[in-house]
């Protein structure tokens, strides 16, 4: 009977399954060989005859060290033949293998096998929670003396914050004050001007030779010797009011109304004040810009009635008076002033010169006095000193001033301008009453003759050397 181990002695190879076991002999470098060489392998039952008989199958048994079965170990893998070989592993152990197992080193997992071969993947180790961090304590600074400079500097700049926050709050304060200020002073100045008697002057073309200066604004103020308000009467004050910004100078220039001069677009020669009587104010402000070369923007016009409401609007004025004005002034009171005004002809008579309170109705009876001193040069004086009187009155900016203005003096007023223009005036008057004040008379001194003429006597003017005058003190620029 043949070697049923192929030539060994005994079967050392514990098997691993039911099925046959093929022996290579001579190990894996023997089995390069040629298939000639090869013994003819040989099938080999190793099923007990029980099992064959029974048919029942039983699990294979290991031995009892509890070690799973080994096979030979070779150099080389078991080669078969008529086969490819078996393809490379697709990982290489050779190469070190690491495990992150919560930032821990491979460990060896000997020490966890069981009998039954199961190894149990490694408990990480449980990494202890960090320490509550304490509460930092603020840690006192160290006890040094601070550099008097940085302490300065600080110091400096606390005062600076502060000064900045107090300046901010203090100009608010200002601008929300000003601001009301303004608002008030608008509604009022429009509300005033809407009471004026508007008369829109017709379509004037002003001179081309007329003098005018953009820093210069020139309103003629017209004093009417109309006894009613339907009235028109005679111009009997004729004062050309400029306002120059260079200067900052408010300048009255009077045009005497006994001037001889020709009207514009008639050829007729007259006397100044028949302007008014012919053509109004318009024909008036082109005859003073025809012969005397001066640009006249606007008007204002009152009678007398208008006159003593100013002048009793502000309170009166004081005045130094003479014995011989205060004389006709009384004249003028009994002959025309109280009747115009409705009152007692004997009322409100003077006792004497001096320095006097006059009110309105005196106040306009100086002003029309002709037969003391010279004549129509003198009341063009007396007439430019009340206004002075009344300006200077009217800078003190008291609010019982503007209230009986208001009342008092506006609706009878009557002017060209429209409402816009008289409040981009009333913008203006605050700044023009720190003004200076001046005064010149046209024609001036030895710049005129005295003439008898078909319309009376009248004043031959010298018209160049007049607005040669004229050119140096109301558009003067320095």
């Amino acid at each position: 009977m043949p070697n049923r181990y192929n030539g060994r002695d005994e079967d050392n190879i514990p098997n691993t399954d039911n099925e046959d076991t093929m022996l290579l002999p001579g190990g894996a470098g023997s089995y390069a060989a040629s298939n000639q060489e090869l013994p003819p392998l040989k099938r080999v039952n190793r099923r007990g005859v029980s099992q064959q008989n029974s048919g029942i199958s039983q699990p294979p048994q290991f031995p009892h060290n509890g070690m799973p079965p080994q096979f030979p170990r070779s150099e080389l893998p078991p080669q078969f033949p008529h086969s490819a070989p078996p393809p490379p592993p697709k990982n290489n152990h050779s190469e070190p293998q690491y495990y992150d197992y919560a930032q821990q080193s491979p460990q060896e997992y000997s020490s966890y096998s069981n009998e039954s071969g199961y190894y149990p993947p490694p408990v990480p180790e449980e990494v202890p929670p960090p320490p509550p961090k304490q509460p930092q304590k603020h840690k006192k600074a160290a006890s040094h003396q601070p550099d008097p400079e940085e302490h300065h500097r600080k110091k400096k700049r606390h005062h600076k914050s502060l000064l900045r926050r107090i300046l901010g709050r203090l100009f608010r304060t200002v601008l929300v004050l000003f601001l009301l200020l303004f608002g008030i002073y608008s509604c009022t100045s429009v509300s005033l001007i809407k009471k004026m008697d508007y008369m829109p002057s017709d379509n004037r073309s002003h001179y081309a030779d007329s003098l005018g200066r953009g820093y210069v604004r020139n309103v003629l103020v017209i004093g009417t010797d109309g006894r009613t308000a339907d009235e028109v009467g005679r111009s009997d004050s004729m004062i050309l009011v400029s306002l120059n910004s260079k200067t900052n100078e408010i300048i009255m220039t009077s045009f005497m109304r006994d001037c001889y001069v020709e009207l514009p677009d008639t050829g007729n020669w007259n006397k100044l004040n028949s302007a008014y009587v012919y053509g109004g104010a318009d024909l008036l402000m082109d005859t003073i810009e025809y012969n005397f070369d001066v640009r006249i923007d606007d008007y204002v016009s009152i009678d007398f009635a208008s006159f003593v409401s100013v002048v009793d609007a502000v309170g009166g004025i004081d005045i130094e008076v003479s014995d011989a004005e205060a004389e006709e002034i009384n004249v003028i009171l009994i002959s025309e002033v109280n009747g115009i005004m409705g009152d007692d002809p004997m009322s409100d008579l003077l006792s004497g010169g001096g320095k006097l309170h006059l009110n309105g109705k005196q106040a306009l009876s100086y002003s029309r006095i002709r037969k003391v001193g010279n004549s129509d040069f003198e009341r063009t004086e007396r007439q430019r000193r009340v206004m002075s009187l009344i300006i200077a009155k009217l800078k003190t900016c008291k609010p019982s001033i503007f209230k009986n203005l208001a009342s008092d003096v506006i609706p009878d007023v009557a002017t060209n301008m429209s409402t816009g223009k008289a409040y981009l005036y009333s913008l203006r008057l605050p700044f023009a009453m720190r003004y200076k004040t001046k005064q010149i008379q046209i024609p001036a001194e030895g710049t005129f003759s005295g003439a008898d003429v078909d319309v009376g006597s009248v004043l031959q003017v010298d018209f160049d050397a007049n607005r040669k005058i004229i050119e140096n003190e109301v558009f003067a620029s320095n």
